[in-house]
C-alpha cells in the first residue's frame, strides 16, 4: 500500500484547514487505491478519530523522522504554509519537515500551497533554498506562482490549481444538518446572513462597522449568524461584534466543526466575511459573497470566482459596506449563478492536485 505523510496546519481546530485535510483525503483516496496517510497534527488523537487516518504529533521530531523514513512521499499542504505574516516560525517549521524528507530521499509534493506574503530576507532565502529542491509544486492561485518566481524558485514547474476545498461537491455535504442547527438556534425561515470575523493585529474599527451593517440587515427582516471559524480567537471577535449590536444575532458558541459549518453554509443567503474558507464554503453553494480582506489570499480568491476585490478590514467604512450589501442583494441571483459556474471550473483544478500527486507517487 502506498504511504504518504501529510504536513499542514492540522489539529488546531481551524475549520478552514480541517476542511482542506478532509477534501485532500477524499480526492487522494479516490485516485490512489489503498492509500495509507499519516497526518502530522497538533492533536493527533482528534485528527485520527475525525478523519480515519493515522496521525502523529507534529512536534515530535523522532516520530516524524521515523514515519518519513517508512513513507513513499511527503505532501506539504494545502493552505497558506509559506508565509511569515502570522509567525516567522511557520516557514521554518514547514520547510524543516520538507528538508527532513528530502534528506531521507523521499519525494516531496507541494499541494495547493497559498504562498506569501514572505517579507523577511531570511524567510525568502529559506523558501528559495528548499522549494527549488522539491519534486512537484501546485499552488492555489496565480499570485502564489508569481510570489515563488519573485523569491527565486525556478524548479520544478509550478502548476496553478485551486484550493482543495473547492473540490468538494455540494452533494457531499449534508445540508439538512445545517438546517437543523439553524432551526435549533431559532431561525424562523427568513433569510440568513452569515458573518465571519477574526482577530487581526489589534484591529477593532471593523467590528463597529460590521455590527452596524448587521443591525441594518436585522431591521430589514434578516437574521444574522456570527460564524467563528477558529476558536478561541474568532469566538471572542464574534462576541465583541454582538456586544456592539442593537439587535440580537445568532451566534455559534463553542468550538465549531468544519462539517457543521459546511452544512450551515448550504443554508445561508448572504455571506460577509474575513475568513477565506468561510467564503469558500459559501461559494460552493453559490451564496453571494462580500469579502473583508485582512490578507492578500482573500482578494486572490474573490478574483478567482469573478468577484471584485473585497472591502479592506483595516479601513472598513460603514457607508461602503452598506452600499455593497445593497448592491449584492439587488443582484444576488446573477451573482449566485456566476459563482456556481466559476466554482464548477475551479473544482476541476482542485481535483487536479490529487492527480498530480498520484503521478509523482507512481514515478517515485
Amino acid at each position: 500500500m502506498p504511504k504518504v505523510v501529510i504536513s499542514g496546519y492540522y489539529g488546531f481546530h481551524n475549520c478552514g484547514d480541517e476542511a482542506i485535510l478532509y477534501a485532500m483525503l477524499q480526492a487522494l483516496g479516490n485516485i490512489i487505491p489503498g492509500l495509507e496517510a499519516t497526518v502530522l497534527s497538533k492533536e493527533p488523537g482528534y485528527t485520527a478519530r475525525e478523519f480515519g487516518v493515522r496521525s502523529i504529533p507534529r512536534d515530535d521530531p523522532r516520530q516524524v523522522l521515523r514515519t518519513l523514513r517508512s513513507a513513499d512521499m511527503l505532501i506539504s499542504g494545502g493552505g497558506g504554509l509559506l508565509q511569515d505574516v502570522t509567525s516567522h516560525r511557520s516557514i521554518i517549521y514547514y520547510l524543516g519537515i520538507v528538508s527532513m524528507a528530502r534528506l531521507l530521499g523521499k519525494p516531496v509534493f507541494f499541494y495547493a500551497q497559498g504562498v506569501g506574503p514572505v517579507n523577511t530576507a531570511a524567510g525568502r532565502a529559506l523558501v528559495r533554498l528548499v522549494a527549488n529542491r522539491v519534486n512537484a509544486i501546485t499552488v492555489r492561485d496565480p499570485d502564489s506562482k508569481d510570489e515563488l518566481a519573485d523569491i527565486g524558485v525556478t524548479r520544478p514547474r509550478v502548476h496553478i490549481t485551486a484550493d482543495p476545498v473547492l473540490g468538494l461537491l455540494p452533494s457531499m455535504i449534508d445540508g439538512n444538518k445545517g438546517r437543523e442547527i439553524l432551526s435549533s438556534m431559532g431561525t424562523g425561515g427568513g433569510p440568513v446572513a452569515g458573518v465571519s470575523v477574526r482577530p487581526w493585529k489589534g484591529l477593532d474599527g471593523y467590528k463597529k462597522v460590521v455590527a452596524k451593517a448587521a443591525d441594518d440587515l436585522i431591521a430589514g427582516g434578516w437574521q444574522v449568524l456570527l460564524v467563528p471559524m477558529h476558536s478561541p480567537g474568532d469566538i471572542e471577535a464574534c462576541r465583541e461584534v454582538a456586544a456592539l449590536m442593537r439587535g440580537k444575532p445568532l451566534f455559534l458558541e463553542g468550538r465549531a466543526k468544519y462539517d457543521d459549518l459546511l452544512s450551515i453554509a448550504a443554508n445561508l443567503d448572504l455571506a460577509i466575511g474575513m475568513r477565506l474558507h468561510f467564503l469558500i464554503f459559501c461559494a460552493i453553494f453559490g451564496v453571494p459573497l462580500i469579502g473583508l480582506p485582512y490578507d492578500p489570499k482573500v482578494n486572490r480568491f474573490l478574483q478567482s470566482v469573478g468577484l471584485p476585490p473585497g472591502l479592506c478590514a483595516e479601513n472598513l467604512e460603514y457607508a461602503e459596506l452598506a452600499s455593497t450589501i445593497k448592491r449584492v442583494l439587488d443582484d444576488r441571483e446573477r451573482i449566485s449563478a456566476g459563482l456556481k459556474e466559476r466554482v464548477n471550473l475551479l473544482r476541476v483544478e482542485a481535483l487536479r492536485n490529487a492527480s498530480l500527486a498520484a503521478e509523482l507517487l507512481r514515478s517515485g
